[in-house]
């Protein structure tokens, strides 16, 4: 059995922007809604991957449907919101401005310590994550092969859960565009 973790295509939304805390919650949304810049096409080894696969699962933002749609993707076996990516806390402060990537560093930090405002819960989306794996294995069991186009954080946490359950990887989780890793049960 195979469980392929493929991280979505770049998004087409502007990352380059100094903003407050309520304008990163407006920014967010923005980002969830924002589907794939066509400028930078799945590259031939992601292609190769899917089609590898005999099943592909999608949360149901944007940029994960697009995503399996540019790797040649006809039809897609599982589109559910339980795949999509964890929430980020925001706050409504106006002061400071900082960068995107500031903002996100100290809300993801924040998260982990408890702070979920606008947000799910960082334990409930560690549960979800929980569930994600779970139902990936069960879907592998029944289809040989599993394709997930997903999101760095929660494939992440997939990944983490999928190894406690004893799947093996050589590779790390994907972290860049389009990067993947491909898990496996043990030869019995």
């Amino acid at each position: 059995m195979r469980i392929v973790l493929m991280r979505h295509g770049k998004p087409k939304i502007d990352k380059n922007l100094w903003v407050n805390a309520g304008e990163f919650g407006a920014w967010v949304k923005k980002y969830n809604a924002a589907g794939i810049d066509t400028e930078c096409p799945a590259p031939q080894f992601a292609i190769e991957q899917a089609n590898q696969c005999a099943i592909t699962v999608c949360s149901n933002l944007p940029r994960s449907l697009e995503s399996a749609k540019a790797l040649g993707i006809e039809r897609v076996g599982v589109c559910d919101p339980m795949f999509r990516e964890m929430d980020m806390p925001h706050a409504r402060w106006r002061f400071p401005r900082l960068s995107l990537m500031m903002w996100s560093v100290f809300f993801r930090l924040a998260w982990v310590l408890g702070y979920s405002a606008n947000a799910e819960p960082f334990k409930a989306a560690k549960e979800r994550a929980r569930h994600c794996a779970e139902n990936l294995a069960n879907l592998a069991s029944v289809h040989g092969s599993v394709l997930l186009v997903g999101h760095g954080s929660l494939n992440w946490f997939i990944a983490k859960y999928l190894n406690g359950m004893g799947w093996l990887c050589l590779e790390k989780s994907p972290r860049k565009y389009w990067g993947f890793s491909a898990y496996h049960t043990q030869a019995t």
